[in-house]
């Protein structure tokens, strides 16, 4: 992604990871930032609470809006 691009994804989208260890998980946006997003996984800890985790815009594509 250049930096002339504007970030196409929101709060609360859906989007499917595409690289790295998490590939082909779906995740929740929570958080959106100039070059990545904070997601919340379908993963639950042994805590209860669902796993969270920071993505770079380039190792996602947006599945809902």
């Amino acid at each position: 992604m250049s930096e002339n691009e504007a970030v196409v994804v929101n709060v609360d989208d859906v989007i499917q990871v595409t690289k790295g260890d998490l590939k082909g998980e779906q995740a929740k946006v929570i958080a959106v930032y100039n070059n990545s997003v904070a997601v919340e996984l379908n993963m639950q800890q042994k805590d209860g609470t669902l796993a969270r985790t920071v993505l770079n815009h380039k190792e996602y594509k947006v599945v809902n809006k």
